[in-house]
């Protein structure tokens, strides 16, 4: 099950986020020493969104994975995307809770007028799943650094 935090739930269990975050970072993002902190703010701000994905065993919530979202919005041609900014999988993330969680996420862009889901990722069995459902899945990403004279 994937369930999008509020600000006191993802204050709760920031500890859990953080470290999930720094597993994932995108290849879009530059490490810096308040990258977290930043990420914290634009949560509780609502920004950028927290989502947990978890199974229930009994009374117990086993956690499964985090997700970290954001809309983009390109002003250019007035589209709006949902953009996966990191997600962390643990141990036993199974195939059908992660499509379970797509499809919320899916309804959540909807809700937003989002034209699609875009993510970042090299995870073949991602690409994989993309495809199936009928996604486009491309493994080009062109960085350039820029340096600082």
């Amino acid at each position: 099950m994937l369930t999008k935090l509020l600000p006191d739930q993802i204050a709760k269990f920031w500890d859990v986020i953080k470290y999930s975050i720094e597993e994932s970072i995108p290849p879009i993002a530059t490490w810096t020493p308040d990258m977290t902190n930043k990420i914290l703010s634009s949560l509780l701000c609502g920004k950028a969104h927290c989502w947990i994905s978890y199974t229930l065993e009994g009374e117990q919530r086993k956690l499964e994975g985090v997700v970290i979202t954001q809309i983009l919005y390109d002003d250019i041609s007035d589209t709006r995307n949902l953009l996966i900014y990191c997600l962390s999988g643990y141990d036993g993330f199974q195939k059908d809770s992660w499509l379970k969680g797509f499809k919320s996420l899916v309804k959540f862009a909807a809700s937003k007028n989002c034209k699609s889901i875009v993510a970042y990722t090299d995870v073949p069995s991602i690409i994989n799943m993309t495809k199936k459902l009928g996604g486009e899945a491309r493994q080009t990403f062109i960085s350039l650094p820029l340096s600082k004279n």
